[in-house]
């Protein structure tokens, strides 16, 4: 890719590395290890030990404010250009780099394990979501002022940023919030329907299962 004739594919060496993309898969790969050595500490009794209650809401709050909402965002939205203008992502020469399954890899996978996580860990919805929603946000405009900062000196993060005017740059910020935001909220509709202890779903369940064990 750095050998490429095309100064727009060549300079993507670097540019890679300020992707969104990018950005959720290396937080992702800090977060996964981090989660197992909580269930490893909880299988040996040491569930309730300080530390490890630090790091448990540590990460559950990584998770829940920006790995999910963001993730889901940005696979959703990638997918969507993809199979519209391909372009508008980057030039189509950096894709003859990348097979299809990559991008599977990059932008499905992702999405799987935030779905997975979210369905069989259990969490409880927050009394107060804006924290949350703060966090959430405040993670976007970082995000979005460090490709403003590349633009300014003639890294173009995504295509899209020459190809929009001032205007619809702005929709489209407003747009990343708004689809974030809705990512945000649906996933606490998914906790109180999988884990809410009140759910009558899950309530009959493990009654059910209480029978069964009674019986046996």
């Amino acid at each position: 890719m750095s050998g490429d004739q095309d100064p727009r594919v060549s300079a993507y060496i670097n540019i890679r590395w300020k992707l969104l993309t990018c950005w959720f898969n290396m937080i992702t790969l800090m977060y996964i290890p981090l989660a197992l050595y909580c269930d490893w500490k909880e299988r040996r009794g040491q569930w309730a030990a300080k530390h490890v209650a630090a790091l448990r809401q540590f990460k559950d709050c990584v998770m829940t404010n920006i790995l999910f909402p963001v993730t889901m965002f940005a696979d959703y939205m990638f997918w969507r250009i993809w199979h519209k203008d391909a372009s508008l992502i980057a030039p189509l020469g950096i894709f003859d780099y990348m097979p299809h399954w990559a991008q599977h890899s990059l932008h499905t996978v992702s999405m799987f394990i935030m779905v997975m996580d979210l369905l069989l860990v259990p969490r409880r919805r927050p009394r107060n979501m804006w924290p949350g929603i703060c966090l959430m946000i405040s993670f976007i405009i970082t995000y979005m002022a460090v490709c403003g900062l590349c633009f300014l000196r003639g890294e173009v993060v995504y295509t899209i940023f020459v190809r929009f005017d001032m205007f619809k740059l702005i929709l489209l910020s407003l747009m990343v919030i708004i689809e974030c935001l809705f990512f945000y909220l649906v996933q606490w509709c998914i906790v109180d329907l999988v884990w809410d202890p009140h759910n009558k779903f899950i309530m009959k369940k493990v009654h059910v299962n209480a029978h069964r064990k009674y019986i046996l």
